[in-house]
């Protein structure tokens, strides 16, 4: 039995209500996959573009009857007549002040806001613990569809060497949103989201959320990102007396030319797994690849939602601190000068070992920081060159900070 049978099963007699934050590409694509679910409804849709709200609206009615209550307001939702929530916005600001709200009155939250378990991920699954719901970052999303492919080599008695996910966009770190406008709009998507793509930062959050959820690192800053082809991957990230690139094992990492899919490299040291693993066509060990060649972003969201209802546990969400995503400066930054957001024109992220880099500013906290001392370009920014923003994000952050020590 599927697991969608299985939650309807459950909910055969009633629905489960779930509330979207974030209309935007990742919400659109959410409200389209709920739409077709008879036993979830969809009572709230929150986004401070009211436009986009009601496009969301319109296109759930496309499906179903009761139409969802829209707002600009995360206060307007009554948390009373909700099961689940939805944090899509990309926000590390947003994703905090909704974390906050939801987790502290007891609703599980389902997190597309990568960014935001990447800065505070270890305090928000404490919160969650302590008020006995569940935090979880969704399916479809490349830290979810590695952790999948993860647990499957656990399961099966392997080493997991290495893991990580395909980038498909140039890189270029020193990237600005007016650079990307005309291919932006070719997407359909906002410039601020494709610059965070290209300057690299997507991919640190998403590699250092992962990271921190099975207790891996990074190999080097930034991570490697070799170019690959799938039959390269088992000869590329492994130790470097084997061949490889890596001075370590655990890591997390990413390699061009495998987008849109995710892998990790397992080992054996069994003679006869190795001799099934050839026969089977898996290649030449004692390495081995396990590979995903797609992830389905927000169009898997309704697994998440069913794998809450019926298992009642996280996917992936923090486990441990090892490492954190630090912003670098995109331009020479003098005093008085303020901070604009991820994919902006000030700053783009690398993932760094928190046990070697402790001092630097994390992407997710940098947002409407001010300069207090002269940031040169392509330096890291470091925590005593700004004053940080005394917002939510920021509260949570440096709670969970004490609470490392």
């Amino acid at each position: 039995m599927t697991l969608r049978s299985r939650f309807n099963n459950k909910y055969k007699n009633s629905s489960l209500n779930v509330a979207l934050i974030g209309a935007g590409q990742m919400g659109q694509g959410i409200v389209s996959q709920l739409s077709k679910q008879e036993a979830i409804h969809l009572s709230y849709i929150v986004d401070r573009n009211i436009e986009k709200a009601k496009e969301a609206q319109k296109r759930y009615e496309q499906n179903k009857e009761n139409s969802p209550i829209i707002s600009i307001e995360i206060s307007s939702i009554n948390l009373d007549d909700v099961d689940i929530v939805i944090e899509a916005t990309g926000s590390p600001i947003t994703g905090a002040i909704v974390a906050d709200f939801v987790l502290n009155n007891g609703i599980d939250l389902i997190l597309l806001n990568v960014e935001t378990e990447a800065t505070i991920g270890l305090e928000l699954r404490r919160i969650a613990e302590k008020n006995n719901c569940i935090l979880t970052v969704g399916h479809g999303d490349e830290p979810t569809a590695a952790m999948e492919l993860y647990n499957f080599a656990i399961d099966l008695s392997f080493d997991v060497i290495s893991i990580g996910k395909g980038k498909n966009n140039i890189f270029n770190q020193f990237a600005v949103p007016s650079d990307l406008k005309i291919e932006a709009r070719q997407k359909r998507m906002n410039p601020k989201m494709l610059t965070s793509f290209v300057d690299g930062t997507k991919t640190m959050v998403e590699m250092t959320a992962l990271a921190n959820a099975i207790d891996f690192t990074v190999d080097k800053d930034g991570m490697h990102g070799p170019e690959s082809t799938y039959d390269q991957l088992s000869n590329i990230f492994i130790p470097r007396e084997d061949g490889g690139i890596l001075s370590s094992k655990g890591v997390v990492d990413f390699a061009f030319g495998i987008a849109p899919g995710v892998f990790t490299i397992i080992y054996s040291e069994d003679d006869y797994v190795n001799y099934e693993m050839e026969y089977l066509k898996m290649g030449r060990g004692p390495y081995w690849t396990l590979y995903r060649p797609y992830h389905l972003t927000s169009l898997e969201i309704p697994r998440t939602i069913f794998h809450l209802s019926m298992n009642r546990e996280t996917i992936l969400s923090a486990n441990v601190w090892n490492v954190y995503v630090a912003a670098y400066a995109k331009k020479d930054m003098k005093p008085g000068e303020q901070l604009d957001s991820i994919g902006g024109i000030c700053y783009f992220g690398v993932a760094t070992n928190k046990n070697k880099n402790p001092g630097y500013l994390p992407v997710g906290i940098a947002e409407k920081s001010t300069i207090i001392k002269q940031v040169m370009k392509g330096d890291p920014i470091y925590l005593e060159q700004v004053e940080i923003d005394q917002n939510t994000i920021y509260k949570m952050w440096k709670e969970q900070e004490e609470n490392l020590e």
